[in-house]
């Protein structure tokens, strides 16, 4: 959208690729209300504004999701910015379609 001062106003939108879920879960950050997890080790009270790695295991973050950015959240944009400001440096992914797609191979392993 081009505003009147001439410049373009952003927006975050979901953009789906085809991807290794466990590649994403072993770089994961999950951010809850004030500080987030590992999804690789499951450490639990991570700064997530400034850890580059996990204080447990050392996994590189390079992904990060939000707990609260569900499709119930009325400020999922706001949300998404937010986190995006401080860590630019890390891709956005939906939590949701982690969860799903995480618990599907858990149940198809479990059940073999």
């Amino acid at each position: 959208m081009l505003l009147a001062s001439g410049q373009f106003m952003s927006f975050y939108i979901r953009i789906w690729q085809s991807c290794d879920v466990g590649g994403i879960t072993r770089h994961l950050l999950v951010v809850g209300d004030v500080t987030a997890d590992c999804a690789n080790c499951r450490e639990l009270g991570i700064d997530y504004a400034n850890a580059k790695t996990c204080p447990k295991c050392g996994t590189n973050f390079n992904f990060i999701a939000s707990r609260n950015t569900g499709k119930l959240d009325k400020n999922r944009g706001g949300t998404v910015k937010r986190i995006k400001d401080r860590r630019p440096d890390l891709t956005m992914i939906d939590y949701e379609d982690y969860k799903e797609i995480t618990g599907k191979q858990q149940a198809r392993d479990f059940f073999g």
